[in-house]
């Protein structure tokens, strides 16, 4: 009798034991699901940015082709205005062909726009408007080529990872062609329904 209840109680220790294992167990997973996490949120996002830029060098063109403000009194004259339909159909067009764009991006560059339409009524001569003397995708006055070969070369991604939403500082590459330690584009992204999305491009 009393070897079997003897073997009863180291039993009954041996299962408490292994049941304290178990529950020690889910720690140690939820770790390793964190870091593959975060290395996939940088993956997913690294894919996002080059997927956009190489289509939009491409496309720069067709974009080129929307004309998003016009002449009040006379075409190609200032004083300016934006054309509100324009801008529907432009960011129709990039909602269609450029799915790494958020809905963030679309809100600023609308909020941009007003902006500039404000400008117009205040600066009646300006023959460059405002906001349009530059490339906005690339945040500079670069050909969007040569902006791709930069951060396809690039080895200095930055990326930090904040919940839903992420910053990228892309420096350029070590190369004759682009300037030593300067950097090529800053881009904010946020999680829209689980996938990265682009919602600013530059730091201003």
């Amino acid at each position: 009798m009393k070897k079997l209840l003897f073997l009863l109680m180291v039993s009954v220790s041996l299962i408490a034991c292994k049941d304290k294992k178990k529950e020690a167990e889910p720690e140690k997973t939820a770790e390793v699901t964190t870091t593959v996490s975060v290395a996939e949120d940088s993956a997913s996002i690294r894919q996002v940015i080059l997927d956009f830029y190489n289509w939009y060098t491409p496309n720069y063109e067709k974009l080129m082709d929307y004309q998003l403000y016009k002449g009040v009194k006379k075409p190609h004259t200032p004083p300016y205005q934006i054309d509100w339909t324009m801008v529907d159909q432009y960011q129709a067009y990039l909602r269609k062909s450029a799915p790494q764009l958020g809905e963030d991006f679309y809100k600023a560059q609308k909020t941009m726009l007003a902006q500039a339409d404000s400008a117009f009524k205040v600066d009646l001569e300006e023959e460059l408007p405002y906001g349009f003397d530059y490339d906005w995708y690339t945040n500079s006055q670069e050909e969007p080529s040569y902006f791709l070969d930069g951060i396809k070369a690039s080895t200095k991604w930055m990326i930090q990872v904040k919940g839903d939403d992420a910053t990228v500082e892309i420096g350029a590459p070590e190369s004759e062609n682009f300037a030593s330690g300067s950097l090529l584009i800053f881009v904010g992204l946020k999680k829209e329904n689980g996938q990265w999305k682009i919602a600013r491009i530059g730091n201003d």
